[in-house]
């Protein structure tokens, strides 16, 4: 059989064909292998996208607690819009709130103790704020406690919050109307924060100007009678009693106008941090110890053991060592407290903030 010469193969065929014969073959394993990291890429891309869905509801959810309560504190301002620094403590607040859902104390009370500091800003800068401000935030700080209603720690911190608001509350709380102008609640309020001496009243027990125009105090133990016949004379104006040394009350002992010589006990002359009145060291309510229907002005006043009724204070730094404690239409003016952190201060803080007059806890 004879063969033409164009029909044998070229020189490029047959390096093709030796090409084809020599190509290496895949391993057997590599296509499942490589179906396996897809899945595993796939299944990856899925789990993060579920996490960032999951991410993303929550600070929606978180927006929009913050959102509700700004527009609740913007509901009540008296320009219809919640002023920044109230945006900020609600902001605080909901963080504290997330913290505490998810178990992180630490966290929870940097963010509670955050608030505390931006409400006593506002307080020095004499800033106004809504009777509902205070219902949400102590509701706020009751959803902290919820879950560790038993850590000593975060109750601390979450009393003195409370003790700020009550005096953010006290320091918006109006002058009575017998309150004599040269008596400046003011100065009275930042002596008795720095613990520097209080600003001299300009009003003497007896209502009439010592010479040179100045009107200087006089003791109270001196000055019963011609507080008596200042208060026949003038009527209209009563006379404030100055006492330059605190008061000692005995066991069944009670304390009022007819007492003092007077309704209105001006203790601004005495260092910020003195006692007014002592009553007996045990300091129970068995001691019967009575003060009713005064105005009391600076210096210092423990409450724990005593049956107040219709007090006000005004500038006053008041202590409660969490004993036991009766108040019945109790007013406080632009007053700082001194309250033990714990469940009993928190519960006095918290009425206070809430503008209630009267609590008995025993």
């Amino acid at each position: 059989m004879t063969q033409h010469f164009s029909e044998s193969p070229s020189g490029r065929t047959r390096h093709w064909h030796r090409r084809h014969r020599v190509r290496p073959t895949a391993p057997w394993f590599l296509r499942p292998l490589v179906i396996l990291l897809s899945f595993i890429l796939i299944a990856t891309l899925a789990w993060r996208g579920v996490q960032y869905a999951l991410q993303s509801r929550q600070r929606n959810a978180g927006a929009s607690a913050n959102a509700n309560s700004s527009s609740r504190a913007a509901g009540n301002s008296a320009a219809g819009t919640s002023s920044a620094w109230q945006r900020d403590v609600f902001v605080s607040l909901d963080e504290a709130v997330r913290h505490a859902s998810e178990t992180d104390v630490t966290e929870t009370e940097v963010a509670v103790d955050r608030a505390a500091s931006i409400v006593t800003i506002a307080r020095l800068r004499s800033q106004p704020a809504p009777l509902d401000f205070f219902d949400d935030a102590l509701a706020k700080l009751d959803q902290i406690l919820a879950a560790y209603h038993t850590n000593s720690r975060l109750i601390e911190h979450v009393t003195l919050a409370r003790i700020e608001l009550a005096q953010l509350r006290s320091s918006l709380e109006p002058v009575p109307p017998g309150t004599p102008s040269p008596l400046n609640t003011d100065e009275l309020l930042l002596a008795t924060a720095t613990g520097r001496a209080a600003p001299s009243s300009n009003v003497a027990s007896s209502g009439a100007p010592a010479s040179g125009g100045a009107q200087q105090p006089k003791p109270a133990s001196s000055n019963s009678a011609a507080a008596n016949n200042s208060a026949s004379t003038n009527n209209s104006a009563p006379a404030w009693v100055f006492v330059g040394a605190p008061r000692t009350l005995v066991s069944g002992a009670l304390f009022d106008p007819a007492a003092l010589g007077g309704d209105r006990l001006d203790a601004t002359n005495m260092p910020t941090r003195a006692e007014i009145l002592e009553p007996p060291s045990s300091r129970l309510f068995t001691d019967n110890v009575h003060v009713e229907n005064l105005s009391i002005a600076g210096a210092a006043q423990t409450l724990d053991g005593i049956h107040w009724k219709n007090v006000t204070f005004i500038g006053t730094r008041l202590r409660y060592e969490g004993g036991e404690l009766d108040l019945h239409n109790v007013r406080f003016i632009r007053c700082m407290f001194g309250f033990d952190a714990d469940e009993r201060g928190g519960r006095l803080a918290t009425a206070i903030a809430r503008g209630q007059t009267t609590l008995v806890i025993e």
